[in-house]
This record gives C-alpha cells, structure tokens and sequence, in this order.
C-alpha cells in the first residue's frame, strides 16, 4: 500500500545520487588530468634544475637562473608570474617558475652546491566545477647538482664538432686505446681502420655513426651490447668555463738555458735534441707554437733535473695562443702533470679555441701526459710506436676530433683524487630530490 507521502521520493534519491556519482567521475577525471599535468612539470622541472646545476662550474653561478627558465621553456612551461610561484588566488593559466640557489627546504637548504627549481602552475577544473572547485595548483619541485656527478662512466674524451659530420674519433692503424674507466663522448662519427687495432672504452656514445673498416675490436666495459651507442644527443663543450689568461704580446724570447719563468708570455717554445727543460709549477703562455723534438728531455719537477721516475711538483699549464699549436715528436722524455689546485686545476694544454691547428702529441716509453689536453678548435693526433701514458693517473682529452695511431698503446686513466674532491674537473650535473 503506497503513502501519499512517499510520492517522488525515489526520483528524489536518484537526483541525489546522480550528483554525487557525477562529482566522484569528476575528481576521477580531473584527477587523472592533473597528474599528467604533474609529470609534464616534473619533466620541466627536473630539466631545469639539472641545467641551472650545470651553471655553478661557470662564473659563480651567474647563468644558473636564465638556464633553469630557458630549460623549462623547452619543456612547454615558460613562466607568466615574475618568477614566483602560483597560488590558489592566480588566474587559471599562470605558470611560475621558481629558481633557488641554494634550496630553501629539503635536506640540502641553504648548500650552495645544489639548485632547486620549482614549476607551478594553476591548472582549470572540468567537472569538478560543479561542487565549486573551479582550479587547482599544481607544484613540480626538482633538486640538482654536480657534487659526485658522473655517472658510472664519467667521460673521458670529448670531440666536439660538428655534430654528426666527418670526422669524430678516427682510430687507424694497429694502437692499442685503453678507456675503460671512462666513456668517450663523440660528436662525429666514430671511425676504426686496422684490422689489429683495439679500442676498449667504458662506454662510446656517437652522434654520427660508427664505421669498422679493418676488422679491429672495439669493446665497452659498461654496457658490451651496446657499443658504440649511436644517435646520442650532441655533447656541448665541457671546458668552456675555461677563460684563457693575459697575454703580453708579442712575448719574450724563449731560452733552454734558463729557468723558464712561470707567468711569462713566450714568443714561442723550441725544445730541441739533448735539451733538458724543467718547468717550475705555474702557467705559460705560448704566444706561437710549442714544439718537443725528439731526444729532448722535458719535465716539471722543480729542479729535480727531470730525472726518470721522478716526484712532479705542483703542476703547470700550457696556455697556447696566436695561431699556435703544440708538437711532441717521438722520441721526446715528455713528463708532465697539471695543477691540483687553482684557476687551472686539471688542466695542461689549453689550446686558444680559435686556433685550428692540429696538435700532435708522441714521446717515449716514459712520457706521460696527466691532465686536461683542451684543443677545442683543432684535431689532436697521439701516436708513435711508444708511447704509453701509462704513468698518467688521468688524462682528459677535449678537441674538435681525435685521432689515434701508429702501433702504441695509449692509456687513458681516470684517477681523480689529487684534483679538488677527487672527482673530474668534467662534471655532469645529476638530479638528487
């Protein structure tokens, strides 16, 4: 028996439970789009944090901000709000873009090795516009840095250009090139010619691709199945923090029977057969070519008389200018070290970026190279039948293209620790929240 009262009671309850089933679809929905919100801003947040961490080897920092907005602009987020963050009372669409160097919160605040970068923006509602929730903000937050950045193959050598075309690292003949604490990182293409010679790197990442013509091995100690990686990302110039110092034009004449001077501006350097030349630590520039010939006897050990097997001192610099390059002839006792501290710490030949010139490197069975050889605008050749670089903790190598050959075996190693923080002077920055 049905009750007048009872009339349009169950339309009633089905009213009502259309719109809660309408708002519970419509936080699903809205839900679901904003978290692929979220991860697009995760996306530019994490790309902006790593590229303003890139920044803190250059000038102080000075680009870190401008990098981390440029990064997340790249990424589809440019920010509308001056640079700080949205909140609910923004309009729908602000996007604000917050750089903190140092961070403000988390474990790392207040550390000046680390960026943080926040993405906010305040994102429209569609459903649930019916219960009153009209926008929503959304926060991305990302932390960086370069303190023990890496990876589990630090890079080595660096061929810089142009990406993809010509010649990268061109192996050729029958060498021997150990890197296998180390990756090699090749703008080029990466060539082989010799049907005994044998690459063995930690890993290789090419531009361009990868060309075997002689049947030689080339092997990877951190990922066998893929070497060379090809189609990698073109890699920017890890050194270009390097400002070249003062020179003092024309420069003075250069004498084997002196003490070179640290500091001095030389017209150029000519070490010949029989001479013996130990360079006090410090800084030279070379305002022309440095040349080693063969039989010469070339050291820093500070008065040590360049004896086989001695103690380095502190270390020194090359610096090579005016349309300059370096040649060591085979033959040459050439044992040098660069500095672990200072301006140029890590760095050994540095080649002025516009000369072109290609630099070749040889020497004996003693000679060694152990830092930065930076040749951004020129090939460097190593080659001979000797030479070994094995007493060499690290060698960095940093030119427009690389070649190796002849029938040495080249080493290539990567103890850092007598350099600041016992890590490479070439660092990539690495996301750490």
């Amino acid at each position: 028996m049905r009750y007048k009262s009872e009339a349009g009671q169950a339309v009633i309850f089905t009213a009502v439970a259309m719109v809660a089933l309408m708002g519970f679809a419509g936080l699903a929905v809205d839900m679901g789009l904003m978290r692929y919100e979220k991860r697009a801003q995760q996306s530019a947040a994490d790309g902006a944090a790593i590229a303003g961490a890139d920044e803190l080897r250059y000038n102080a920092g000075a680009g870190i901000n401008s990098a981390a907005l440029n990064a997340a602009t790249a990424n589809a987020f440019t920010d509308n709000n001056g640079g700080a963050a949205c909140t609910d009372s923004s309009a729908v669409g602000c996007i604000g873009v917050v750089v903190n160097h140092p961070p403000v919160t988390g474990p790392h605040a207040t550390d000046g090795n680390y960026v943080e970068v926040l993405v906010t923006a305040e994102q429209q509602n569609y459903f649930m516009t019916l219960v009153g929730r009209q926008k929503t903000t959304v926060t991305a937050r990302a932390v960086a840095t370069l303190v023990g950045a890496g990876g589990p193959a630090p890079g080595c050598v660096y061929t810089l250009g142009p990406p993809g075309v010509g010649v990268g690292v061109d192996v050729v003949g029958t060498p021997t090139l150990q890197a296998t604490t180390c990756g090699i990182e090749d703008n080029g293409n990466f060539t082989t010619s010799g049907a005994k010679l044998n690459v063995n790197a930690g890993t290789i990442g090419v531009v361009g691709g990868d060309t075997n013509n002689g049947g030689g091995t080339v092997t990877c100690s951190v990922n066998p199945s893929q070497c060379p990686v090809n189609g990698i990302p073109a890699v920017g110039d890890p050194l270009s923090f390097l400002q070249p110092p003062a020179v003092n034009t024309p420069g003075v004449n250069f004498d084997v029977k002196k003490t070179p001077v640290p500091g001095t501006t030389y017209k150029s350097i000519s070490i010949n057969n029989m001479d013996v030349v130990d360079f006090p630590a410090g800084t030279y520039i070379v305002n022309g070519s440095f040349t080693i010939n063969g039989g010469a006897t070339v050291c820093n050990q500070s008065g040590a008389g360049c004896t086989v097997g001695g103690a380095d001192n502190a270390g020194v610099t090359f610096y090579i200018t005016n349309g300059g390059t370096l040649k060591i002839n085979g033959g040459a006792d050439v044992e040098l070290s660069a500095p672990n501290s200072g301006t140029y710490a890590g760095i050994l030949f540095y080649q002025d970026r516009s000369d072109t010139s290609t630099a070749i490197i040889d020497g004996n069975s003693n000679s060694y190279y152990q830092g930065g050889l930076y040749f951004p605008g020129a090939e460097l050749d190593f080659g001979g039948t000797s030479l070994t670089n094995a007493k060499a903790a690290y060698t960095l190598v940093v030119a427009d293209s690389l070649k190796v050959n002849g029938t040495a075996t080249l080493n290539l190693d990567s103890n850092y620790s007598s350099l600041p923080g016992g890590v490479s002077i070439i660092k990539n920055a690495r996301l750490v929240e």
